[in-house]
């Protein structure tokens, strides 16, 4: 459950929750990106892979959704209960830099208190001793290669790097550094459908144990989220 108190280092959580994540033996992550208004399938997301998550990572254009989902859990307690902890999420090239919300639990929502929470370009987090770098991808030139991402991580010492932007699954390793996008969670490009990844570790026999959701919409409604082979 996420205290839904956005510190000054962007990450939204209890100082606790954050501390008790850099500093425990194992972690998982949920990573999804470019929802891009499918607020939806953020929630259904949330809703069954939230609460077994120690973190949640977005990586930008649908900040508006993760904003959203803050607002409903002050109401909510079921979505309260499932949001991971601590949540990072980056503003993308579509996203504003800050978004109100409604909190409290007026029935007028215009007279609820208001909270601004601000949509950073990028984040640096810690999980289980591992350093993370959170961004949306635009400003690094994802589309024609994860190069200028590699140095990024470089210069943090970052373990993982998490983008978004081009709508396609990718995961790399590259000198010892886990490169990832998740894909779209709405409008994939890729020829797969719309998927999010999760990552674990210790991953067991690997440094990092991945793995990709696929998102398939029923026909009558309601969605199925299987494994994804990628």
């Amino acid at each position: 459950m996420n205290a839904l108190i956005q510190q000054d280092s962007a990450l939204i959580g209890s100082e606790n929750a954050i501390a008790a994540l850099e500093t425990q033996n194992s972690a998982r992550l949920l990573v999804f990106s470019d929802s891009h208004g499918d607020l939806d399938t953020v929630r259904s997301i949330i809703m069954q892979f939230g609460a077994e998550s120690d973190a949640l990572i977005f990586c930008g254009d649908g900040f508006c959704d993760i904003a959203a989902c803050l607002e409903e859990a002050f109401r909510d307690e079921n979505l309260k209960e499932a949001l991971p902890p601590v949540i990072a999420a980056v503003r993308g090239n579509g996203d504003a830099d800050s978004y109100l919300l409604h909190s409290g639990e007026d029935e007028d929502e215009e007279a609820a208190p208001c909270r601004k929470i601000l949509a950073p370009l990028r984040l640096e987090l810690t999980a289980a001793g591992r350093n993370i770098l959170a961004v949306h991808g635009h400003r690094h030139g994802v589309d024609w290669g994860t190069e200028t991402l590699l140095s990024a991580a470089q210069t943090m010492d970052a373990d993982m790097v998490f983008f978004g932007h081009t709508h396609c699954v990718h995961r790399e390793e590259e000198s010892g550094t886990l490169i990832l996008n998740p894909g779209s969670c709405s409008s994939p490009r890729d020829r797969l459908p719309p998927a999010f990844a999760t990552v674990s570790f210790p991953g067991g026999s690997e440094r990092f144990k991945v793995e990709f959701f696929g998102i398939h919409r029923g026909v009558f409604g309601g969605t199925d989220i299987r494994p994804l082979p990628v």
